[in-house]
């Protein structure tokens, strides 16, 4: 086997058991670590496949940002354990009924005779996943949707700062914070107050 093989098949098999303790692992700790790792996994196998802006995109955004964001909520809630609730009846059961779905409709989907394999299309390695390619695309023949979808995520964020207040004003929660938990409610003359000071 070559090395970008031998890279492939171990990158992949730690794919596969970070991901494996992700949902195995007891502590949140140490599956959001599980989770660091295939994500890292991941970027080293999108390198591989000339993919380098996805390759920077994995690393800095998610085993980066979000990871490390993931990490921090982690640490800060600390070990709080959640209240047992009980086991759904037959569980074990559904789950593997669900599993063999699954694993039955991927089967057919792969074997099935009318699905054939194309050959990719003929592409330039030297350019091909590159952030020069992409940027190119994006602000050409993808400019529309990426700026709608820009749009979006505005709107989803300022939407998101709005329902967190609980649709008060700007000046009413600020005006909440310097009262403080206990104060009574806002009026006339408190605003008026909060707005001298």
């Amino acid at each position: 086997m070559s090395l970008p093989q031998v890279v492939f098949w171990v990158m992949a098999v730690v794919a596969v058991l970070g991901g494996l303790g992700v949902v195995a692992f007891r502590r949140p700790i140490n599956s959001v670590l599980s989770l660091v790792a295939v994500m890292l996994a991941l970027s080293v196998i999108f390198l591989e496949l000339s993919a380098q802006f996805v390759f920077a995109v994995q690393v800095i955004v998610y085993a980066g940002a979000v990871m490390v964001l993931f990490l921090f909520v982690v640490a800060l809630l600390g070990p709080v354990r959640e209240r047992s609730t009980g086991r759904v009846p037959f569980h074990r059961g559904v789950a593997a009924v669900v599993v063999l779905a699954f694993a039955g409709l991927l089967i057919a989907f792969i074997t099935s005779a009318g699905i054939r394999f194309r050959a990719p299309e003929q592409a330039s390695l030297a350019v091909f996943g590159t952030v020069q390619q992409i940027g190119a695309g994006l602000f050409t023949t993808y400019l529309y949707p990426f700026e709608l979808t820009s749009i979006l995520l505005l709107v989803a964020a300022v939407g998101a700062i709005y329902l967190s207040r609980g649709g008060q004003a700007a000046s009413e929660v600020r005006g909440r914070e310097l009262r403080g938990p206990g104060a009574a409610p806002a009026t006339d003359a408190n605003e008026k107050e909060d707005r001298r000071a």
